[in-house]
């Protein structure tokens, strides 16, 4: 647990250094991106974990924007089209979010069995 949290810090130290973003496929799934990585090099899976990990950055700075504006709203006029469509929108930005961090997940596995 403490070498994929180590990791995980590498990776983001090694993120501000690349700014990568590119690249990710959230579309993909965990066994996809298993397969993938039997073939590849540590720096390639090394990479790709990191262009994954800014994208969950940068999603999770657009899930704080928009929960940001809902909570703006009055109260009056939570039950409205606006904090509905906002609500929404956090919803879909949440689940785009987890399929991010389980590709990111996948990524870390494989590393962890290459090294």
């Amino acid at each position: 647990m403490k070498k994929t949290y180590f990791l995980g810090l590498a990776l983001g130290g090694a993120l501000l250094l690349t700014g990568c973003g590119n690249g990710v496929d959230e579309n993909k799934t965990p066994e996809q991106i298993k397969s993938e990585t039997a073939t590849m090099s540590v720096e390639d899976i090394q990479s790709m974990a990191a262009k994954y990990q800014k994208a969950i950055e940068e999603k999770s700075a657009e899930i704080a924007a928009e929960t940001k504006k809902l909570s703006e709203i009055p109260l009056t006029e939570q039950m409205g089209d606006k904090a509905k469509d906002l609500r929404g929108e956090i919803e879909k930005q949440s689940a785009s979010l987890k399929k991010l961090q389980d590709n990111l997940a996948a990524y870390l596995e494989a590393l962890k069995q290459q090294k």
